[in-house]
């Protein structure tokens, strides 16, 4: 069996599938819309920064993380950018789903975590609205 002829099948139904689709169209549509660009840019520009620094063993302020909070609501605002939240989180959901049937048939992971015994947290979609002050 080719493994890498597999893991190229693999590649290929992710990119057909709905959840890439979506990802995909939505970074094209905040690509043509300079505003929701510019905001994404400098959100990943804040982000690395505050990982750089934790790298380099200096310590986060809760100014810092306040600041990085406030952005990611003021991109929330923007429909764009929302969107292609939304469908980052719904892609990487999927590919949360790969990686763990990848590690419990590799014995990685035990299957016994299938259970829901109400231990970890359960993680919802967000939900499609626009948020406003007072909501």
């Amino acid at each position: 069996m080719d493994i890498q002829r597999k893991a190229q099948e693999l590649a290929d139904a992710l990119v057909q599938s709905d959840a890439y689709k979506k990802l995909h169209a939505a970074r094209e549509t905040v690509e043509s819309h300079e505003a929701a660009r510019i905001m994404l840019r400098d959100f990943h520009k804040k982000q690395e920064q505050l990982q750089k620094q934790q790298a380099e063993g200096q310590e986060v302020t809760q100014a810092q993380m306040e600041e990085v909070r406030k952005l990611y609501e003021i991109m929330n605002i923007n429909p764009y950018l929302r969107e292609l939240m939304e469908a980052e989180f719904e892609f990487g959901a999927l590919m949360m789903e790969v990686q763990d049937i990848l590690g419990k048939t590799l014995g990685f992971q035990s299957g016994e975590d299938d259970e829901d015994d109400g231990d970890e947290p359960v993680i919802e979609a967000p939900q499609k609205r626009l948020w406003t002050p007072g909501n």
